[in-house]
């Protein structure tokens, strides 16, 4: 058996333009990586910046002279000791930053964003024909060179339009409707359902690996279907459709779902979707759905710090251990995740998850 270390170095490791430059983390004093499930990865690194060394120069500050950091440099950070680290975000720089303060070290922050930067950053008016939401992703990735990789089943609608929206915020609209997931990754663009989502599989034990969690079961957003209106176009009738308690039980191994504890506690309490007005059945049929899953999903919220996990990752499937009967076990999904790292604490992974279900008694 291979022992682990006692120690093992956790420091970000940086790469700019496919150079590893050490001088970044030699000087960095807080790291952060954040992202959730509607995408774009984001970086925020702070770094010391002293008088310039070893290169003639009239400026005051290093990092400044854009031989190092400067617009548009590709950023990777990884994370974890040697062996066993883990890049945990890749992008392009868009923002520089000094702040000078009497008596103190001056300090150059540099802000990075994934490859979703380039769609949040174009605003468009657009009309789409007898197309799908997963149609809609790939025109949207093929207007920015990114490889589509769709995963997600849904109606084809008459038109859809995008209004004055820039193609991230209407892509994640589109999602939202289907409760399906964007982000990308090397060139890539995804739309995925959760289910079709990888993710890495991980293990939480409270006292260990796991500082600080907070888990709450929660039957305000719960409810025992979900009902769902509209007008059919073509036809001229009226459209009535129920996503039923059972829609997440597909997700779940094992204990006792949202829906079936608010029947148990309450009796039937369905809900009703009013923020659209399907115009054909199989809208109707997919929001209902969807918003029957969003509710559904989100019955167990845990919010929690770890000693630094940078396997972690939105998707991952997690498996909390010693945090109370009704909450141990796996099926957690993670739907937000932020690593830091600073000088006083090292390492840490902030993250969010969720599960359908609570343990039965």
């Amino acid at each position: 058996m291979v022992e682990a270390p006692a120690y093992a170095a956790t420091a970000p490791v940086f790469t700019v333009n496919g150079a590893r430059e050490p001088d970044l983390g030699r000087d960095l004093v807080r790291l952060d990586v954040e992202e959730d499930v509607e995408g774009l990865r984001t970086l925020r690194a702070h770094v010391l910046a002293s008088a310039p060394r070893e290169r003639p120069t009239t400026d005051v500050v290093e990092y400044l002279d854009g031989r190092l950091l400067d617009f548009g440099k590709r950023l990777s950070v990884s994370l974890g000791p040697p062996g066993n680290e883990k890049v945990v975000f890749t992008g392009t720089v868009s923002a520089l930053e000094v702040h000078f303060a009497e008596g103190d070290v001056p300090h150059v922050s540099m802000l990075a964003e994934d490859e979703l930067m380039r769609l949040r950053m174009t605003q468009r008016s657009a009309t789409y024909v007898r197309v799908s939401d997963a149609d809609v992703a790939r025109t949207i990735a093929a207007r920015h060179g990114l490889t589509p990789r769709v995963a997600a089943d849904g109606p084809t609608y008459d038109v859809v339009q995008q209004v004055n929206q820039s193609d991230l915020a209407f892509l994640r609209e589109r999602a939202r409707r289907i409760q399906a997931e964007v982000w990308a990754v090397d060139g890539t663009l995804h739309l995925a359902t959760r289910d079709r989502r990888p993710g890495t599989v991980v293990t939480l034990v409270r006292g260990s690996d796991l500082i600080s969690v907070t888990v709450r079961a929660d039957l305000a957003e719960q409810c025992t279907a979900v009902h769902v209106s509209g007008y059919n176009a073509a036809t001229r009738a009226p459209i009535e459709t129920r996503a039923p308690a059972s829609t997440v039980d597909a997700e779940v191994s094992g204990g006792r779902t949202g829906p079936q504890t608010l029947q148990r506690a309450f009796g039937a309490l369905p809900g009703r979707r009013v923020r659209d007005v399907p115009v054909i059945d199989s809208e109707a049929r997919a929001l209902a759905r969807a918003e029957m899953l969003r509710r559904s999903r989100r019955f167990v919220r845990v919010h929690g710090v770890t000693t630094g996990t940078p396997q972690l990752v939105v998707g991952s499937k997690l498996t909390l251990a010693r945090c109370g009967r009704p909450f141990d076990g796996p099926g957690y999904y993670v739907t937000r995740v932020h690593h830091s790292y600073e000088l006083a604490k090292g390492l840490r992974t902030r993250f969010e998850a969720e599960r359908p279900t609570v343990n039965a008694a």
